[in-house]
């Protein structure tokens, strides 16, 4: 199929979360997909439901202007490049607090989840998150190093969600990237 040179509504969609489980995380080291459709590594667990407010995917980049000596602006270097993501997640149980608050803080025995607060609570992992464009396009958002950085503040009221939201830090993989997307295509068949 060749590539289209014109407006197409298939690609404008918004994204949603695959029924049954759409964020997944595992140990660093873990193996990643690399396309759509390869089941994960059973090392990665569901993480449980999203808040209402979604997954927020943050770039911030520094830029550099280089004047030359009449002031004009010859080249624009990139000096710092974060990109981190913040989300909620919904559920209250072992593994979704093990990612909040670091793995060896959780423990769940007995009957009875135990969290410690501490300082040693920026473990990483690997994240995968299963989407849904319109028309049942998929998406497959792959994280290879992810460190919680932040907790905001909790909420405990009879009308909130009583969870905190969690901000995530990409970090740079052996290849340079912090992030891979692979999206199913609207203009090229996949190969048999």
């Amino acid at each position: 199929m060749a590539e289209a040179n014109g407006n197409n509504q298939a690609n404008v969609s918004s994204a949603k979360g695959v029924k049954g489980g759409y964020i997944f995380s595992a140990p660093e080291g873990t193996a990643l997909p690399t396309d759509i459709k390869t089941p994960l590594d059973p090392a990665f667990k569901c993480l449980g439901f999203i808040s209402e407010d979604g997954y927020v995917e943050t770039v911030d980049e520094d830029s550099d202007d280089i004047p030359d000596m009449n002031g004009d602006i010859m080249d624009s270097t990139n000096s710092n490049r974060v990109e981190s993501a913040q989300f909620t997640l919904a559920e209250i149980k072992a593994e979704t607090l093990k990612r909040q608050y670091g793995e060896k803080n959780v423990t769940d025995a007995n009957g009875v989840i135990t969290v410690k607060h501490n300082s040693n609570s920026h473990d990483i992992f690997s994240y995968v998150l299963e989407l849904v464009l319109k028309n049942n396009r998929r998406w497959r958002k792959v994280i290879p190093a992810g460190k919680s950085a932040e907790l905001d503040d909790l909420n405990i009221s009879s009308s909130e969600l009583c969870q905190r939201p969690l901000t995530m830090k990409y970090l740079t993989d052996k290849d340079g990237n912090t992030c891979y997307d692979y999206f199913e295509s609207t203009e090229t068949t996949a190969t048999a």
